[in-house]
C-alpha cells in the first residue's frame, strides 16, 4: 500500500485552488483533467469543472476534483489511498465500510466509503 494522500473537494473552484497551492508550496500541478473530458456524462455548464488534478511539491502531494453538485459550498478532505493488491484493497473497503457508507461499490478500480466516523476514503486498485 502507498501512503494516504488528501484529496480534497471544491465547489467549483479547485482549478484556482490547486494553481495557487503550486504556487505558494513551489510545485507543479501534474495532473487537470475536466468533467467534459471524463468518461462521465455531465450537462454542458458543469463540463469545465475538474474531474481530478493533483499537485506535486517534492513529497508533497495534494489530488482535488470539484463538487458539480456542492452542498454547503465549502472545500471537503478525503482520504486517497493506492492499493497494488486487490485483495488488500477488498479488505479495507469492508473494514471502513462497516458501519458507515458506501458512496460508489468495488466493482472497478476506483471505490470509496464513508467510514462511521465521517472520514471519506478513496481506495483505488493501481
Amino acid at each position: 500500500m502507498n501512503p494516504a494522500i488528501p484529496y480534497l473537494t471544491f465547489p467549483g473552484t479547485c482549478r484556482e485552488a490547486m494553481t495557487t497551492y503550486a504556487n505558494v508550496f513551489d510545485g507543479v500541478v501534474t495532473i487537470m483533467t475536466t468533467l467534459g473530458d471524463s468518461p462521465v456524462e455531465v450537462p454542458d455548464d458543469a463540463a469545465g469543472l475538474i474531474f481530478n488534478s493533483e499537485m506535486r511539491a517534492g513529497q508533497f502531494v495534494i489530488k482535488a476534483s470539484d463538487d458539480p453538485n456542492p452542498g454547503e459550498g465549502a472545500a471537503t478532505v478525503s482520504l486517497f489511498v493506492s492499493f497494488e493488491d486487490a485483495d488488500a484493497r477488498a479488505t479495507a473497503f469492508t473494514s471502513l465500510a462497516d458501519g458507515g457508507t458506501v458512496l460508489f461499490e468495488i466493482d472497478g478500480p476506483f471505490s470509496m466509503v464513508e467510514d462511521r466516523f465521517g472520514t471519506r476514503w478513496m481506495l483505488v486498485l493501481d
